[in-house]
């Protein structure tokens, strides 16, 4: 078991997809763990999200909604752009929120939940597979980026 005692993790959609398993066995590890339940799709809502929680030692971005299963060729714009804006837009903004805080504190770590529909076509489920990629190639680039800042960022596809 993994000691998590006197760290501070904030969850996002701390009730949707990976949420409650996340929650619970963050605290089973001794982890205070700030559980956020909103949606973040208005631009201030991820700087807000992270100022409420206070200093964060670890940052876990669980986006989600259930995946649309709509024929390719009928994905419409709004299909599309619903789920870019719940999974994929509010994850620049809360890296930019939570970043400078890490950086004053020497480091800390940026989780986010994936899917293994980023890594292999699934039938009826380009927009929701599209979003969990663009979340993949976002999370290896700035983790690439932050690194000499001490902040690991990490992409875990949950299959």
């Amino acid at each position: 078991m993994i000691d998590l005692s006197g760290k501070r993790i904030l969850v996002t959609q701390a009730r949707d997809f990976m949420g409650p398993a996340l929650c619970h066995e963050l605290r089973s590890c001794g982890a205070e763990v700030i559980a956020d339940e909103r949606l973040l799709t208005a631009a201030q809502d991820a700087p807000a999200v992270v100022e409420a929680a206070g200093p964060l030692d670890a940052l876990v971005i669980n986006l989600a909604l259930p995946a649309p299963s709509t024929p390719v060729t009928q994905i419409d714009e709004a299909e599309w752009r619903q789920v870019f804006e719940v999974m994929v837009d509010p994850l620049p903004r809360l890296v930019r929120a939570v970043v400078p805080g890490m950086k004053a504190r020497g480091g800390g770590k940026i989780v986010v939940m994936g899917s293994a529909s980023a890594l292999r076509g699934m039938k009826r489920a380009a927009s929701y597979s599209a979003a969990r990629g663009a979340q993949l190639a976002y999370v290896q680039a700035a983790g690439v980026e932050l690194a000499s800042d001490h902040i690991q960022q990490i992409g875990r596809a949950h299959v």
